[in-house]
């Protein structure tokens, strides 16, 4: 969020506004598609070297980023960056799944969920401050020293076992073809979005192609992971109502949340002459109530056990705060502006802890790592698919409506640099661009209004689901783990941290696999192998 206040500055240096969502689209588009491959990367090389290696390649994306010299280098380093994010990000919410069981998990994930809200508080206006006073450049550089410390604490500090095994054997469970099929169709569809009534019309080959072949990807997705013995989308899954629900509106959900945290900074700053800065000011009312609401529910969740109610309210909330929002003008008044966007930040914070456990309370026990990454996936990949609906709306409502009340040379201009509308507009124009651009920002927030309405609904087909107590699901995983064990006899191999330990089935069950005590049920017939695996995890 820190770049969110300086994309209008950035697009009118490099002279291309009708790109400049792609410093967003970009870095979300791999930030989302390489989650699943390092949570599988994490179960083959540990979570600590692939989180490691998650900063240092976000490390280096920030470095080209600041000395970019083109929006084509900005974006590409930008994509770099949003790899080593994927792997942070998701690193995290496994970690978390390691140690916490899933009756307490709530607490921990509004924690973190709290600490991503205030980061998006301070983002913005740090953001804007570098902007305005330093140089947009900085919003790059400023994650060096930050990322230094953090590399630091991690090498000397985090000591988590590293798996054992044969690595071939290991490397072979990756879907790499499940992995690349995503990725390859979620950037054909965002070309489309992007492409779309702005550098092509909507007719286009240059369109359609992207679509159609999006289509057929999808459907050989749909065909693979049905034939995959390890799967990055298990097909088992979409078959639970509620995962699907949840995963459905968590799309709806990304997508509106991210196109108001990089287009309220455009109104601010176009419609109202904020600056940079300021712009990012005016959010932090919204996103301090992220975090409270976020912390809120998480420890809802954890006394209660219920998060059923959270879902609907959260996006019902979220629906009618994008609504009013539809409603701002040159003159609305900035009580109305606070007041209709911490709506939307109460029900933001309801739905960031909420959906989460929903996934994990409605999975198996195998499947509740698959769902958390899943969640992550739909919420993020909606979120890119937002932003450019919400840049092909503006570019392709700016130019239809300018273009017979403006010079062609003044509406290039408009669509080549927000700032253009306030320094360096004709004065017999400005008042025809700002209508325009009102216009423009508001066809994207009725846009977004039926599209968070339908996450609402949604979010209705939701089934309530107990959540278990640790020992229940680590008791439920055991016996899982067992009779696979038992079926494939396969042994389990004498390390200190084993794949019976680093098994996604096992690693979502609350609790390092390490500590397992053996179940109740455990038959007296069972494997010798089996007794000398678990001394040995006792011993560790």
């Amino acid at each position: 969020t820190i770049v969110s206040t300086a994309l209008p500055r950035i697009g009118s240096d490099f002279n291309q506004m009708s790109i400049v969502s792609w410093v967003a689209t970009a870095y979300i588009l791999t930030f989302d598609a390489f989650q699943p491959l390092f949570s599988k990367f994490s179960d083959i090389f540990g979570r600590k070297w692939v989180l490691i290696f998650g900063i240092v390649i976000f490390l280096l994306g920030s470095v080209l980023c600041g000395a970019a010299k083109s929006m084509i280098m900005l974006i590409v380093c930008r994509a770099i960056a949003g790899i080593g994010g994927a792997s942070i990000f998701s690193m995290v919410f496994i970690i978390i799944a390691d140690l916490v069981p899933l009756e307490k998990r709530g607490s921990y994930q509004g924690i973190v969920n709290a600490v991503f809200a205030l980061s998006s508080v301070f983002g913005p206006l740090i953001g804007g401050s570098f902007t305005d006073y330093v140089t947009w450049r900085w919003n790059f550089y400023i994650n060096l020293p930050i990322g230094a410390v953090a590399l630091f604490v991690l090498v000397f500090f985090l000591h988590l076992p590293v798996p054992q095994g044969n690595l071939k054997d290991k490397l072979k469970r990756i879907d790499y073809v499940g992995t690349c099929i995503v990725l390859a169709f979620a950037t054909l569809f965002l070309l489309a979005m992007n492409f779309g009534g702005q550098t092509f019309p909507w007719k286009s080959a240059a369109v359609i192609v992207p679509l159609v072949l999006t289509g057929l990807l999808v459907a050989l997705l749909i065909f693979i992971e049905g034939k995959v013995a390890e799967p990055l989308l298990p097909p088992r899954l979409f078959k639970n109502r509620t995962i699907s629900a949840v995963l459905a509106t968590n799309w709806f959900f990304g997508m509106t949340f991210f196109s108001m945290v990089y287009y309220l900074p455009i109104y601010f700053q176009v419609v109202r002459e904020d600056s940079a800065m300021w712009s990012g000011i005016r959010l932090i009312p919204m996103e301090l109530l992220i975090a409270v609401f976020a912390t809120f529910s998480g420890l809802f969740i954890s006394k209660t056990g219920i998060f059923k109610p959270l879902l609907p309210i959260g996006m019902g909330l979220l629906t009618l705060c994008v609504g009013l929002i539809s409603t701002f003008g040159e003159d609305t008044s900035w009580s109305k502006v606070y007041g209709f966007t911490v709506i939307g930040g109460t029900g933001l914070g309801c739905m960031f802890s909420s959906a989460i456990i929903a996934l994990q309370a409605s999975a198996e026990p195998r499947d509740i790592a698959v769902v958390t990454g899943l969640g992550n996936f739909s919420r993020i990949l909606g979120g890119a698919l937002g932003v450019a609906i919400s840049s092909a709306i503006l570019n392709s409502s700016l130019a239809q409506d300018l273009s017979p009340l403006v010079p062609p040379d003044v509406v290039q201009s408009v669509l080549g640099s927000s700032e253009y509308v306030r320094h360096g507009c004709p004065p017999q124009y400005v008042e025809i661009v700002l209508d325009c651009y009102l216009n423009a920002l508001r066809l994207i927030w009725y846009v977004m209004t039926a599209m968070c309405g339908v996450g609402f609904f949604l979010s209705l087909l939701v089934k309530p689901a107990p959540v278990l107590k640790a020992d229940q699901k680590k008791e439920e995983g055991n016996a899982a783990h067992e009779n696979q064990q038992d079926s494939s006899k396969v042994e389990t191999p004498p390390a200190a941290f084993t794949d019976h330990e680093t098994h996604p089935d096992h690693v979502e069950e609350g609790v390092i696999a390490i500590d397992m005590q053996p179940t109740k049920n455990q038959s007296a017939s069972q494997h010798h192998h089996h007794d000398d695996g678990e001394n040995l995890n006792k011993r560790s």
